[in-house]
This record gives structure tokens, sequence and C-alpha cells, in this order.
């Protein structure tokens, strides 16, 4: 890897206070706060929570159980290795040293809270959206030259989701964060047209990332285990059939979209199963969109990060292509990915230049970098 710059294409950031300092005023009696509470061994150290309008955020137990590490007040945020200022970019330079520390140039910042819906109130989910991105585009500002950041899309209410996009890349977002539904409604919904397409007039990639957006997938689970393993990981599925398998490439064919933290080795399965499918249904006379999802995949712009512990990674890399994958460190959160970079680096089933193109080049070329 000698000479080759190392991106972290999807790292997030665990949202301090600060997040909501440029909530709109009128919303400043709700404004988010955290709430900590006894470290009981039912909540796996996830203690604290994010009080919204008479609900609070994260849930770590029972039905529809979310988990992440926000706010810092948690017990689980004193336990990783990295400081509070790094983890809720507080402290831009602490973490940056981290990056040094780990050998990475440049990372990519996701939000955390957003990973679930925090209201059912559409134009006070914007304003905390909004609030959000003005807040991290001034967070890395900073080092502009080290940390990018990806802006999160009000989704559920589209006027306010196209206006975010122009404001977003005002500001220096390198990508729009959205998630696999919005709520039960795929993302090839006509009523998101309008996002897509100042998406792609104004080349924003659209990142597709994991997360507890659907409430009847949701509903279906229980535990940690499952939260991550199926209710945070199957919308990831869904906006993939939306993009190749509902039309929106055929409206928008020069959107650049990636799928991000579910790994690479459900892609080859999806894609040959809509395939299969896109040529059954055609040849009863129903509809399909304008080509089968491998032909979109070979000829658009579409991305994915993967782990760096997939056993089948070299046969999904030959599926996808070798200028189409990058790597995840997922910082700050405990799920494994943080040594990902190394252990492809380490892997001796790719060669030297798809180690490039995974760990840097390819993350380089997707956000515009």
């Amino acid at each position: 890897m000698k000479n080759g710059v190392v991106v972290d294409a999807d790292s997030h950031v665990e949202e301090p206070e600060e997040a909501w300092a440029y909530l709109d005023k009128k919303y400043e009696a709700r404004r988010p706060f955290p709430l900590t509470g006894e470290n009981r061994p039912i909540l796996y150290n996830l203690n604290a929570f994010w009080y919204i309008d008479g609900q609070v955020f994260p849930k770590p137990i029972g039905k529809g159980t979310t988990v992440f590490g926000t706010p810092l007040t948690q017990a689980v945020a004193r336990m990783k290795s990295w400081s509070l200022g790094s983890q809720g970019l507080t402290d831009v330079e602490g973490r940056v040293r981290d990056l040094d520390d780990a050998g990475i140039d440049i990372q990519v910042i996701f939000p955390t809270v957003f990973l679930q819906p925090l209201t059912d109130d559409v134009e006070f989910e914007a304003a905390l959206m909004r609030s959000y991105n003005t807040w991290m585009g001034k967070a890395c500002a900073r080092r502009p030259d080290r940390l990018k950041w990806t802006a999160v899309l009000p989704l559920r209410n589209v006027p306010r989701a196209v206006e975010e996009v122009r404001r977003a890349r005002d500001l220096g977002a390198v990508g729009a964060a959205v998630y696999g539904t919005v709520g039960e409604a795929m993302l090839s919904e006509r009523e998101f047209d309008p996002v897509w397409a100042e998406a792609e007039r104004l080349q924003l990639p659209v990142c597709v990332h994991t997360g507890w957006s659907h409430p009847g997938i949701m509903r279906s689970g229980e535990g940690p285990y499952c939260a991550h393993a199926l209710t945070f990981t199957l919308p990831v599925l869904m906006g993939y059939f939306a993009f190749l398998g509902g039309g929106v490439l055929d409206r928008f064919p020069g959107l650049r979209l990636a799928f991000l933290e579910a790994g690479l080795d459900w892609v080859p399965y999806m894609t040959e199963r809509m395939d299969h499918y896109f040529h059954a249904q055609k040849i009863n006379g129903r509809p399909v969109p304008g080509r089968p999802a491998s032909e979109y995949l070979r000829d658009c712009q579409i991305y994915f990060t993967c782990e760096g512990e997939e056993h089948l990674l070299p046969q999904a890399i030959e599926f996808v292509g070798a200028d189409r994958v990058m790597v995840s460190a997922d910082w700050p959160h405990l799920e494994g990915r943080e040594n990902s970079i190394t252990e492809i680096l380490e892997r001796g089933d790719l060669s030297e230049a798809i180690k490039r193109k995974i760990v840097g080049e390819n993350a380089v070329k997707f956000y515009g970098l």
C-alpha cells in the first residue's frame, strides 16, 4: 500500500448536544436532551437516551430493539478506545489524531442518531436534520483535508429534502445519507423523484445506509443480535431493489449510488434473484424496469462497502467489479469493523492493485475527493 491513499468510506459521529445548536427557534422547547439512568445489566451499557417528544432513543430492550452509542453519557462511550471528544467531534483534532494512529488519510462521516426515525412530526424531523447538517458541516470544516461528511435527508418531507440536497452541497457535504425505506415506502415511489433529480443534477452521491427504517421489519425483531443482523440490514436490500428494480435508474441514470454497511456477499444473490424474476415477469407480459438488475449494476455508478472478513469477498468483487468496492471502518461504533482496513490489507486472496482500490482509490472516485 505504499503511496496509496487510505479512505474510510463510512464511519460515524456519536452526536453530542451541540448537534441541536442550530435548531429552529420555534422548536427550542422540543430540543432533544439526554437522560442518563442506572446502568442495569439488561441495558448492556446503553444507559443513556435521547428524550424526544416523550420517547427515548435508542431502545435496547424488547420488540423493535435499536442499538447505538449516542448520547455520550452512556457507559459504553467510556469503554471505547476513542475519547469522548473524538467520538462526538467536539475535539476535531482528537479525531484526526485517531486517524493518524490508524493510518487513515480521509474519513467520511455519517450520522448515528438518525439510524432510526425520531419523530412522527415531519417538519420537526426536517428541523432536526437541518440542525445536524449545519453542525456537522461546521465541525468538519475545521479539518476539511481529513474529515468529510454526508448530509441526512428528511425524505418524509420531499420539498425540505430537495432544499437540503442543495444546502448540504453548499455546506461541503460529499454525499447524501438515506436509509433503505422511508417508513414502509420504497425509495422508488414517484414522490421521491424530485430528490433523486436534484442529487443527479448536483452530482451529489446518494448513500443508502443500513438502519432501522422499516417499522414492520422492526416489529418482527427483538434483541441486539436480531436488531443488527436482520432489522438493521434488510432495508438496504429493499433500497437496492428500489433503485435497480423500481425504475429509478431509468429515470435518473446519472445517479451515483452506494449501499453501505451491509457487506458485499449479498449483492450477487440479490442481483441474480432480481434477474430471475425480471425475465419471468417479462415473459408473462408484466411490468418490469427497462433492464435487468445486472445491467444497471454493470453500466451505472453503483458502489458498495465490504467487510474485511467476508469469506467470499474475492468472488463478490469479481461479480460487482473491483472498481466498485470500498471499505468501512465504522468508527466509533463497536461492531467489529474498526479493524476492517487492516483485515483487507492482510488478506492473501486479493491482489495489491485490488487492495489499493478498496481501501482508497474507489472512495476517492465515488465521493469526488
